[in-house]
């Protein structure tokens, strides 16, 4: 009788057992490149419409969380990138234009799509000026436009 509930017993705990083993092999097994070295998690999703988020809303969000990796702006058949490092836009594109020129042109877009996409980012600042500062240029410029 004994040995029948030492049985049950056995026979309950054996597939916690094996649960819990394969859990700790998979949550503890981190994916690697194939230089060796461990990948960072990609967990983080930002997307949303230029309609509903400006440009310079979503870039100050990104600048908060101090996030590295790549704005993807869509507008039409055209394609910027806003590159951030530690939270910082170090560099942009958008169609023929590069930098603060391309920031200022994407300033100006209120129409389009964005999503972040998260990724280690190794490349020189090649905008010395904060996104804060272009956006108060762009802000000038568009009020000596409406004078």
């Amino acid at each position: 009788m004994i040995l029948d509930h030492l049985g049950i017993v056995i026979a309950g705990a054996l597939p916690g057992l094996l649960v819990g083993g394969a859990l700790a092999m998979i949550l503890g097994k981190r994916p690697q490149r194939e230089d060796g070295s461990d990948m960072k998690s990609t967990s983080f999703v930002f997307s949303g419409n230029l309609r509903q988020t400006n440009l310079l809303e979503a870039v100050q969000f990104l600048e908060i969380g101090r996030r590295e990796g790549i704005l993807h702006i869509y507008t039409g058949r055209r394609k910027g990138y806003l590159i951030f490092s530690q939270g910082k836009v170090i560099d942009a594109f958008f169609r023929d234009k590069t930098g603060r020129e391309g920031i200022l042109s994407m300033l100006a877009l209120d129409e389009g799509d964005f999503y972040f996409e998260p990724k280690s980012i190794r490349q020189p600042k090649l905008i010395a000026e904060s996104i804060m500062d272009i956006a108060f240029e762009w802000n000038e410029l568009q009020a000596d436009d409406d004078t």
